[in-house]
Order: C-alpha cells, then sequence, then structure tokens
C-alpha cells in the first residue's frame, strides 16, 4: 500500500499502518555511514514520520539526541506518545500527498541546535528537483562541524532486487500500479522512460522525463515518485558520496559532509 494512503485514505487503509510500518531505516543508514559511533550524536530524522529511524535503533540512538521533523502532524503526534523523551516538530511545508494544506516554500525552522547527522530516507523521492535542491541547501547549513547529510534516492534504471525481480526500480513501481489496477498497462511508460536521467510519475499514470511533474494535477495529486540516475545526481552535488542500495533496499544513498 502507498503510505500516502496510509495517512490520508480511506479509514480501512488508515487502521493498516501499524501493519504497514517501514522497518530497517537505521540498519540502512548505519551501514552506509560505516557503522559510526552513535553515542552522543545528536541526529535529525528529516521526514522521519512516527520516529521509524528511532524505533529500529535498539537503544543505539540516545532518544534525548534524536530529532525528527515531518510533514504530517499525525505521524509526529503518534511519535511523540511513543518517545516524549524525544524532540517532535511538524513542519507545516505543502507537499502534494502528505500535506497539501501546507505553506508553499516554508523554511526548514531552527530547532534550537545544529547536527551530526541529517537523514532522510524517501523524502527526496516524493518531491520536485527544485525542491529537492532548496532543502539541501538548509539542511547543509544545520550540519555541525565535521556533520553530514544522508539521504535516499531511486534510480529507474538499477536493477536493484535482482533475486525477487528482473526488472528496473520504476519497472518494479509500475508493476505495484498494475497489481492494483488489472486494466493499467506499463509498457508505454516503461518506453518512454529509456534512456531518461531523471523522471517524475505522476498518479500512477504521468511519467514526465528528464522534468518534473509538479502543477499537473491542479492541486488534486495523490502520488508523487522522482528517479534520478546515480550519474544524474552526482551531477548535481558534485562534492557528494554516491552509494549503491544495501539491506535489501532499492535506494541508492547521497552523502554530503
Amino acid at each position: 500500500m502507498e503510505e500516502v494512503h496510509l495517512w490520508r485514505g480511506a479509514p480501512e487503509q488508515r487502521a493498516q499502518r501499524n501493519v504497514f510500518q517501514k522497518r530497517g531505516q537505521f540498519k540502512y543508514f548505519d551501514r552506509q555511514l560505516g557503522h559510526p559511533d552513535w553515542r552522543g550524536k545528536r541526529v535529525l530524522d528529516f521526514g522521519g514520520n512516527r520516529g521509524n529511524l528511532l524505533r529500529d535503533a535498539h537503544g543505539r540512538i540516545v532518544p534525548q539526541d534524536y530529532y525528527c521533523l515531518d510533514v504530517i502532524q499525525g505521524a509526529i503526534d503518534e511519535g511523540r506518545a511513543a518517545w516524549p523523551e524525544a524532540h517532535w516538530f511538524h513542519y507545516n511545508r505543502y507537499n502534494c500527498s502528505f500535506n497539501p494544506e501546507g505553506l508553499t516554500d516554508a523554511q526548514v525552522p531552527d530547532l534550537g541546535t545544529v547536527f551530526d547527522l541529517i537523514l532522510a530516507f524517501s523524502v527526496f523521492t516524493h518531491i520536485s528537483r527544485d525542491e529537492m535542491h532548496d532543502l539541501v541547501s538548509q539542511l547543509c547549513t544545520c550540519l555541525a562541524p565535521g556533520g553530514c547529510l544522508a539521504f535516499t534516492f531511486i534510480d529507474p534504471h538499477y536493477l536493484s532486487c535482482r533475486e525477487l525481480w528482473r526488472g528496473t526500480n520504476l519497472e518494479w513501481r509500475l508493476e505495484q500500479i498494475r497489481k492494483s489496477n488489472p486494466e493499467f498497462n506499463p509498457a508505454g511508460l516503461v518506453e518512454q522512460s529509456q534512456g531518461a536521467e531523471w523522471c517524475t510519475l505522476v498518479d500512477g499514470s504521468r511519467l514526465y522525463v528528464d522534468r518534473d511533474g509538479v502543477g499537473s494535477g491542479g492541486g488534486s495529486l495523490t502520488t508523487y515518485h522522482v528517479f534520478y540516475t546515480a550519474a544524474f545526481l552526482q551531477r548535481q552535488f558534485p562534492d557528494a558520496t554516491i552509494l549503491p542500495p544495501v539491506e535489501g533496499e532499492m535506494q541508492h544513498c547521497c552523502l554530503i559532509r
């Protein structure tokens, strides 16, 4: 089930939040960062939902050192109820899927500290390229000396799950849509994506090659998936380190120190 439906879907879909709760984010970032000593590290989980990273850390992140910033007010409320000693902030920035009533271009708030690690799992996969650049620039100003920003992205042409799926990441996404809508034929979109350096899939039916799909839904968008090739993202952030997927995920990792 798409994450957006767990928060904005029908009551029976929202009731499935605990069933579909994302796991494994701590193991993913721990490995991509080279297994750092997490003790004493101030961590900002940007787009951290209900504290998925903290839940999976098994005590390696001290709750008092954990900060979560997310556009979903309900997720922040649920996280705070589970770990009141951690720091929870609602970021009322517009997102077509998760916070359509939010403020366009709302700045990253001052959380009263700087961070050794800022981690964003599957956040920039749901926003425009310009917004990604804006947020990366803002988040880098929140890093402590020697700090690191790590965020994930999905390469449309990469073969992530060779044991389970023979197609590309984009083909996998389109296949999930076909499963829920048997009349959907992804062949045309697959052909359209050939050679794309990046692309945007809007509402599971419209593909924008080498461009954003912002404004394409007249304010009524539900799902918004952005894909970047590793080579393209390296050019966007020349000083970054780009790492391939690990821990069974389809997401690459971009490290900016």
